[in-house]
């Protein structure tokens, strides 16, 4: 889990031999011991426990990556100790705010977003309306002061996703036998991001997600992979996002060989019915401009072969997310999937 840390402004002190040394160790102490007290309050907040791999989940989030700089330590010349004494002559230091004052904190952006309320709901068979208002405050407020006053309702929102994981789960396994037994809540990615490679700075996803595959969740095989997103951004899809070079290279290998049954997969009357098309138009637009190396541009399956990744998805708006049969509609959308997860696999594995 990677964690956001304020930056405490040091006391300035002018560059004598006789204050600095005292003034140093007197701040990594104070720094120690705020530290402590910070690290002690925050261990009775339960937060979910990091994955080392979330690849599957750039079906939500599609963030630039950028090369990681190495760091290297920051030595204040004398000037810049004058000038930062200047400025601080100029004002009071503003407080850090502690723990317990963030704790009695009321005030919260509110959601822009008004999430419905069926009648009636919750109902067993679909998301809570609480958990997508919970998921819509937070991306209002997405900072660690936000979940340290609000851990009980992100404890019931992961629950409430964690249960409907585990239905959708024992739907998909009969649809599918290939896919791994595993608890539900092994299928559910963090909500914590991963910052190494991003300039956003948000620590949270503002979106629920599992999957699940014949691997589990960190498996390069084919899978199916659920999203729950306020706003109509929802997401139930399958097979394939970005995989590494060694996977896509088989999966060009099978349809130079023959794409027939690949073709045949995405050609089902069921996902016809569910996504209004068929075909290629299936698929999600993660393509070359070009055909890869080594292949002939005028090759027949070219239309395949330009692909980077292999996924077949739809959105799904806030009440069809919160309405009564909503887990049978994600079963219906896995089962026309199978035949497309299946054609993949056979490949990948």
């Amino acid at each position: 889990m990677v964690r956001e840390t304020r930056s405490i402004k040091q006391a300035n002190v002018k560059p004598n031999s006789n204050s600095v040394q005292p003034t140093r160790l007197r701040t990594r102490v104070s720094r120690a011991n705020d530290l402590v007290a910070s690290q002690e309050k925050e261990d009775s907040i339960e937060k979910p426990e990091p994955d080392s791999d979330d690849s599957s989940e750039e079906f939500m989030e599609d963030k630039p990556r950028v090369t990681k700089k190495s760091s290297t330590k920051r030595r204040n010349s004398d000037k810049g100790a004058n000038e930062s004494g200047h400025k601080a002559k100029k004002g009071k230091k503003k407080e850090v705010e502690s723990l317990e004052t963030v704790r009695v904190a009321t005030d919260v952006n509110p959601a822009i977003l008004t999430i419905p309320r069926p009648k009636g709901a919750p109902f067993p068979d679909a998301m809570s309306p609480d958990s997508l208002q919970f998921m819509a405050d937070l991306a209002e407020n997405n900072d660690r002061e936000f979940m340290l006053l609000h851990n009980d309702r992100w404890l019931k929102t992961r629950q409430d996703f964690v249960d409907f994981v585990d239905q959708v789960m024992r739907q998909a396994r009969e649809l599918d036998p290939t896919i791994l037994e595993i608890a539900p809540k092994d299928a559910v990615y963090r909500l914590n991001r991963d910052l190494r490679f991003t300039n956003d700075r948000r620590p949270y996803k503002t979106f629920l997600s599992a999957s699940f595959s014949r691997g589990g969740k960190k498996s390069p095989f084919a899978g199916y992979y659920l999203s729950v997103c306020p706003g109509g951004r929802s997401f139930v899809g399958a097979g394939v996002w970005s995989p590494s070079s060694a996977i896509l290279a088989r999966i060009r290998q099978g349809i130079l060989e023959d794409s027939t049954l690949l073709r045949q997969s995405l050609e089902v009357p069921l996902l016809e019915e569910i996504w209004g098309q068929k075909g290629t138009a299936l698929l999600d637009d993660d393509q070359l401009k070009t055909a890869p190396k080594g292949v002939d541009k005028q090759h027949p399956d070219i239309d395949l072969l330009r692909y980077k990744s292999f996924v077949v998805g739809r959105r799904w708006d806030d009440l069809q997310v919160l309405s009564p049969g909503f887990l049978e509609k994600v079963a219906e959308a896995y089962e026309a999937l199978v035949p497309f997860v299946t054609v993949l696999n056979a490949w990948t594995g």
